[in-house]
């Protein structure tokens, strides 16, 4: 995962032309969330209570990574 995930967010802004790649982690997984930020995403909020896991509601944490200039 740590090998992959920097060649495939390079991949889709530099040859997809993505200006945009988003993630949506679990608020309660915190390996995620530091990868994430060792990818350069940057978190934008949290959706609580949005999801249904296992019959409880879960929270769901958007990050985003943009196109550098």
């Amino acid at each position: 995962m740590q090998e992959a995930m920097p060649l495939i967010c390079q991949h889709g802004i530099k040859e997809l032309g993505l200006h945009r790649i988003e993630g949506f982690v679990e608020s309660e997984n915190g390996n995620c969330k530091r990868a994430m930020a060792k990818l350069d995403f940057v978190h934008e909020g949290t959706m609580r209570d949005c999801e249904v896991k296992n019959g409880r509601f879960i929270s769901l944490d958007i990050y985003s990574r943009l196109q550098d200039g």
